[in-house]
């Protein structure tokens, strides 16, 4: 299944693309996605997921929504990624 993929702030500057799309097994979830996107772009492994299981440092959106690590994805969702955010 096909599914795009959005970075935002910082992980748009680390990946060095806005976007991209990618082929992924059925029934992916979240967390899964997230290890094929380390072992793709490196520089997060190095600079945001230190840490084996770090999911910390970032927020997880599906189709405009916020979603768990959990999540189970399909075909043509847009998965977004962004640093946490912070304020005061």
């Amino acid at each position: 299944m096909r599914i795009r993929v959005r970075y935002f702030a910082r992980f748009r500057s680390l990946v060095g693309t806005s976007e991209e799309e990618l082929e992924v097994p059925d029934g992916i979830k979240v967390r899964e996605l997230i290890e094929i996107l380390k072992e793709r772009h490196p520089v997060l492994k190095n600079e945001v997921f230190a840490e084996d299981d770090d999911l910390a440092d970032v927020n997880v959106s599906r189709n405009g929504s916020y979603v768990s690590f959990d999540e189970v994805l399909r075909d043509g969702d847009v998965v977004a990624l962004f640093p946490p955010v912070s304020g005061g």
